[in-house]
C-alpha cells in the first residue's frame, strides 16, 4: 500500500511543483528527444516520489530540492531508456561511446556496490552522515542541521567513513571530490 502524504503538506508540495515543473518538463523533453507527453508523465512521477519523501526533502533548501528533483527525473528517464532498449550514454556521441572501457566500468560498478555494503555496516551515526552526504548529496550544513550536530562532527564522521572504506576495500577506492569533507559552496560562503 502506498503511503499517503499528510494534507498539511499538500500546499508546500504544490508550491514546489509550480516552481520547478516547467523547467523539468523542458529538461526531460530534451533528454527524451522531443517526447513532451512522456516528459510530463516522468515529471509527475518525480513529484510523486518527492511527495512520498517530503519528510526529508522539506528539510533541504531550494537548491537542494532542485538538485534532488532533477537527479530523480534524470534517473527516471534513464530507467525509461533501459526499459525500451535504448542505451543511456549520458550525452556521449557514438564515437566516444565506442571508446568506453567496459571492464573498467564493470569493476567500478562492483566496487561501488561493495562500498555501499561497507557503509551499511558502519555505526549508526557514521552511516547516517555517509548516506546523507554521498547518496543524498546533502551539504555538511544540511546534514548537521538535520541530525542536530555540528559541521565539524559531520566532517569527523565522513573522515572516519572514508578510513573504514579504505581499510575494508583497499587503496583502489578513490574518493571523488564530492566525497570530501567540505562543500565548495560552504567554503565560498566563509
Amino acid at each position: 500500500m502506498t503511503p499517503r502524504v499528510p494534507p498539511e503538506h499538500w500546499g508546500e508540495i504544490e508550491d514546489l511543483y509550480r516552481r520547478f515543473r516547467d523547467g523539468m518538463v523542458n529538461y526531460a523533453t530534451r533528454l527524451l528527444d522531443g517526447e513532451p507527453h512522456l516528459a510530463h508523465d516522468l515529471v509527475q512521477e518525480t513529484f510523486k516520489a518527492a511527495a512520498l519523501r517530503w519528510d526529508t526533502l522539506q528539510l533541504r533548501g531550494e537548491s537542494g530540492q532542485r538538485a534532488w528533483l532533477y537527479r530523480v527525473l534524470r534517473n527516471k528517464v534513464y530507467d525509461r531508456w533501459r526499459s525500451t532498449g535504448r542505451c543511456a550514454l549520458g550525452g556521449l556521441d557514438e564515437e566516444r561511446a565506442a571508446d568506453l572501457d567496459t571492464p573498467r566500468t564493470a569493476v567500478s560498478n562492483v566496487l561501488l556496490q561493495m562500498c555501499w555494503k561497507v557503509i551499511d555496516g558502519m555505526p549508526r551515526s557514521q552511516r547516517r552522515v555517509a548516506l546523507l552526504k554521498w547518496h543524498g548529496e546533502w551539504t555538511n550544513g544540511e546534514i548537521g542541521g538535520h541530525l542536530g550536530i555540528t559541521e565539524s562532527t559531520v566532517r569527523v564522521h565522513l573522515r572516519n567513513a572514508r578510513r573504514t572504506l579504505t581499510a575494508e576495500l583497499g587503496d583502489e577506492v578513490v574518493f571523488p571530490s564530492e566525497w570530501e569533507d567540505t562543500d565548495p559552496g560552504e567554503e565560498a560562503a566563509r
